[in-house]
């Protein structure tokens, strides 16, 4: 047999990967050697009757995030390329708001305005609501508009990139108009029992039982309002101090040189996020350009734009002797998340189809559910959702393998399928905004300028009281309670229990 042939589909084995990687990044805190660790590992198990073709397969794996090679033909992975040359665009574009002086004259503008870093946090928590569309855009997007305001009132970047992973995420979810909504409404479309709801409208009745995207979304509100900084906070606070420093020595000018471009890079995207939609679809219908829509080529091109216009209004401000240093500088400032990124990117596969890891858990779950009690079924959905999203670092995925099975047991349990459907995507999205492995954790370390590790490990308290309470309110359903009752004594609950941790770490972090 062959290593390439091996199945890990039906042993406990497929979770290794995973397991060994989320242990390596809390012990050694080194993002990128626990990726690489991972993809060799998985070479290891699929390959170690030859171990000649480990090495082929890293190569392999790791050169698929920009192209795939069949039958003699090269084929351009357009989208991770495309969202690389975003990063880099966004790494000059920063630099160039800086260098031209909108980022000092934006601060000066700020202090008279923005009083405290309260304030500060509740602008990007609310820019965070309103950026809807997607979860990418959303990330990188609110923490241009906030970093800033961040800088300004010694708010620690790690708070920022949780405020940008609790409001992209569990936003996009809970909003049919994006394109989570429409990925939703497409798988399903194929999966619903005939003479059932339309997709569209099993969607926008799980909204409500959408616990865990709710109770991320107050969770953080509260964060922010009573001020809770919990020690592991206090421990891994601002590791770019010196990037702030430097970015607030440079000469101020005028804010529109900092607005233009932001503003310009929304307005963009979205154009070219419904424009890939249409194009490809050939429809005007919402639904159908969002589940159409190119994102990774919608965020090249507005980026793009967005720093040809920089590139324009800033012209008179910024010495050409200056240029080297932007553009530099940009690409260094994206190079490590890059780096993250493409090994995130990478070791996906090998997860989820070489070693079948959600495939494993899927099929222990219904094994399990069909064997014993049906009584516990959200519950059951939310935890298995959660940790196959968790151990694979994609939402996505998860959606894809645990909607249909969630349908079926509910039909044929007789249960609720629009409370299994919310199970499955809240515990989705719980496991996609806490894994190390998720591109919209690694997306909102970049959006805050803050390491990938101290965001993971910072996060990480927070998310996971608001899961709990998720899950409380999904045992709720599951005992027969209704929808609202099992909402109301939830969200008291986590009110509750955020009111005390104010009580006890409320107060502003010491930089």
């Amino acid at each position: 047999m062959k290593g390439s042939c091996l199945n890990y589909s039906d042993t406990f084995f497929s979770l290794l990967v995973p397991l060994v990687v989320i242990a390596l990044v809390l012990l050694s805190k080194r993002i990128v050697l626990s990726l690489f660790v991972g993809i060799v590992l998985g070479g290891v198990m699929m390959h170690y009757q030859n171990p000649l073709e480990i090495f082929s397969y890293v190569y392999q794996k790791i050169s698929s995030v920009f192209y795939s090679y069949q039958e003699g033909v090269i084929e351009p992975n357009w989208y991770g390329i495309y969202v690389f040359l975003f990063l880099v665009i966004l790494g000059i574009l920063s630099q160039m708001v800086v260098y031209s002086g909108g980022v000092g004259a934006f601060v000066t503008w700020a202090r008279s305005k923005v009083k405290d870093a309260r304030s500060s946090e509740f602008i990007a928590f609310i820019a965070g609501i309103v950026i809807f569309i997607d979860d990418y855009f959303n990330a990188l997007t609110v923490g241009q508009i906030a970093k800033p305001l961040n800088q300004i009132h010694a708010s620690s970047r790690e708070r920022l990139a949780y405020i940008i992973d609790s409001t992209s995420a569990p936003i996009c979810v809970i909003v049919p108009i994006s394109s989570w909504g429409a990925y939703i409404i497409g798988i399903l479309q194929s999966n619903l029992p005939q003479g059932s709801s339309n997709a569209l409208f099993v969607l926008l009745e799980s909204i409500g039982s959408n616990f865990y995207a709710w109770f991320a979304l107050i969770a953080v509100f509260l964060t922010i309002l009573w001020r809770v900084n919990l020690p592991i906070m206090h421990k891994n606070i601002n590791v770019n101090q010196a990037q702030s420093k430097q970015e607030n020595s440079h000469k101020d000018s005028q804010v529109y040189l900092l607005i233009a471009p932001i503003l310009t890079l929304i307005l963009s995207i979205v154009f070219m996020i419904f424009y890939t939609g249409y194009k490809a679809s050939g429809s005007l219908e919402i639904f159908t350009m969002l589940a159409n829509t190119d994102t990774a080529f919608a965020l090249f091109c507005g980026g793009l734009i967005a720093l040809g216009v920089s590139l324009f209004i800033s012209r008179k401000e910024i010495a050409p002797m200056d240029y080297a240093a932007i553009f530099i500088n940009g690409i260094k400032s994206m190079l490590p998340a890059i780096v993250i990124l493409v090994l995130a990117w990478a070791i996906g596969p090998v997860i989820k189809e070489d070693l079948q890891t959600g495939v494993y858990l899927a099929n222990l779950a219904k094994t399990t559910l069909s064997e014993h009690s049906l009584l516990l079924l959200p519950v059951f959905l939310f935890l298995i959702s959660a940790f196959i999203s968790f151990s694979t670092g994609t939402s996505w995925g998860c959606f894809a393998i645990m909607i249909p099975i969630a349908v079926e047991l509910s039909t044929q349990s007789g249960g609720d399928a629009i409370i299994a459907i919310s199970a499955v995507l809240s515990g989705a999205v719980y496991g996609d905004h806490t894994s190390p492995m998720s591109d919209t954790t690694i997306l909102s370390s970049i959006g805050a300028g803050c390491s990938l590790q101290s965001h993971f490990i910072t996060q990480f308290p927070y998310a996971a009281i608001a899961a709990f309470f998720a899950l409380i309110a999904f045992v709720l359903l599951s005992m027969g309670s209704s929808t609202l009752l099992a909402f109301a004594i939830s969200s008291v609950l986590l009110i509750s229990t955020f009111y005390i941790l104010g009580k006890k770490y409320g107060g502003e972090l010491k930089i």
